[in-house]
């Protein structure tokens, strides 16, 4: 029995002393995947970030990770095109404990030490677990830069980031403190959270919140405007076979000032229903691969901002047979938008309303040219219910809203009542109505 025993001891002993090898190893192959699975996904959006592991030096005890980010185009804001980071672990018995630090970028220790005194006001700590999970909490010190002889405080920031196994899920929350530039910009403090898994490999399904606690701008030169109780939710949700999608945002804000006049609440909520979520993913990914081939040919050939329009319109017709493929994924029965709670008060007066747009059968967008001829067939397509009121005084001085654009039309886009313009259009039995008059397209 006591032989057992202490074999039983032994075997505890060992198997304990090997859990900080384990942890190390766990640690590097969560790296090693996290590294793949971002350039894989940068691959087929086109973009030229890329993620490099520079040194890996596991130890027994202790790891040493050397890697960077890529950007060939160099990073906004400066003219490098690396950023280095230096991650040193801490193998422990359940986990490895991380510290990651930009001291082995020239520029960034340059910025800490002139600006900033020599003090470094970033930390990143993480911690691999034994069960393949990754968290990090980031906080930044609060400081203050001088631009253009004017003194920019940027406040505290703290930012906890966590991963599943697999990287499959993602948590998030945080809180920053904000930025001030005296009394003429303040901006925060901003609380945000995320709860997301993975939909797609470019696509990301959950709940993202974020609040703002005030936003005023006052510079003297134009009407100021003072906000406070921002809160925007966002969604994004699949069936369950995963095949079609929605996204919903919701926004309110508790009290806006505009030019000194104290406005009552703001609200609204978008939602995009059944989108074929591989026809979006094609967009995305196309988006995502013209704004890089567009970047890119503008930096080839050293045009300024006002060409990029120019570029990126030709990568558009280069790409013209991919964009009508994706359009003709999306345009199914089904798709539809909604604007629900629209209630924005100004000065002029309150702006309420609402819209249900919805296909009612798949729209081939090659026949979108047979539909421009003969403009009363889209009302065969498609399900459509919208209201809009809005302050007569908001748009004075513009007539086109009130008198119709073609014989067609009974009435114009908005009629008067009283001190408001309302617009009231439906589609019923294949037939448009607007503010309650047939509206004939074909004549």
């Amino acid at each position: 029995m006591k032989k057992l025993l202490i074999v039983l001891i032994c075997l505890v002993v060992v198997c304990a002393a090997g859990l900080p090898i384990a942890n190390g190893i766990i640690m590097e192959r969560t790296i090693k995947s996290a590294v793949e699975e971002n350039n894989s996904n940068a691959a087929k959006a086109g973009t030229g970030l890329r993620v490099k592991i520079l040194d890996y030096n596991r130890g027994l005890f202790s790891s040493r990770v050397k890697w960077c980010i890529e950007n060939p185009g160099g990073f906004p804001g400066s003219d490098t095109s690396q950023l280095v980071l230096e991650t040193h672990g801490t193998h422990g018995f359940l986990s490895v404990n991380s510290q990651t630090s930009f001291g082995e970028n020239p520029w960034y220790m340059q910025w800490v030490n002139t600006r900033l005194n020599g003090k470094d006001p970033l930390s990143i700590q993480t911690r691999f677990s034994l069960a393949g999970t990754m968290g990090s909490t980031i906080h930044l010190d609060a400081f203050s830069i001088e631009d253009k002889g004017k003194q920019i405080d940027i406040h505290t920031l703290n930012l906890d980031v966590s991963t599943g196994n697999g990287f499959e899920t993602l948590n998030a929350k945080g809180r920053w403190e904000g930025l001030s530039q005296g009394s003429e910009f303040v901006m925060g403090p901003v609380t945000f959270t995320s709860d997301l898994h993975q939909l797609t490999d470019m696509i990301w399904a959950g709940e993202n919140t974020c609040l703002l606690a005030q936003l005023r701008i006052n510079d003297g030169k134009s009407n100021s405007v003072d906000l406070s109780g921002l809160t925007l939710n966002f969604d994004t949700s699949a069936s369950e076979d995963k095949k079609t999608m929605a996204m919903a945002m919701d926004f309110h804000v508790d009290r806006i000032e505009l030019g000194g006049k104290p406005l009552s609440d703001w609200a609204a909520a978008l939602k995009l229903k059944q989108m074929d979520t591989a026809s979006f993913e094609q967009v995305i990914l196309l988006y995502s691969n013209m704004m890089t081939q567009a970047g890119q040919r503008l930096e080839k050939t050293g045009g300024n901002s006002g060409d990029f329009q120019k570029i990126l319109q030709d990568e558009m017709a280069r790409n013209t047979p991919q964009l009508v493929s994706a359009l003709n994924g999306l345009l199914k029965k089904g798709l539809g938008m909604e604007i629900t709670g629209l209630d924005i008060d100004l000065p002029e007066g309150t702006v309420t309303g609402g819209l249900d747009l919805s296909l009612k059968k798949n729209l081939d967008p090659s026949k979108l040219f047979i539909l421009a001829m003969q403009p009363d067939m889209v009302f065969s397509f498609f399900d459509l219910d919208a209201e809009l009121s809005l302050p007569y005084a908001l748009a004075d001085g513009i007539p086109n809203l009130t008198e119709p654009l073609f014989p067609g039309m009974a009435t114009g886009f908005f009629v008067i009542k009283g001190d408001l313009l309302s617009l009231d259009m439906h589609i019923k039995e294949e037939k448009l109505f607007l503010n309650g008059n047939q509206v004939v397209l074909n004549q």
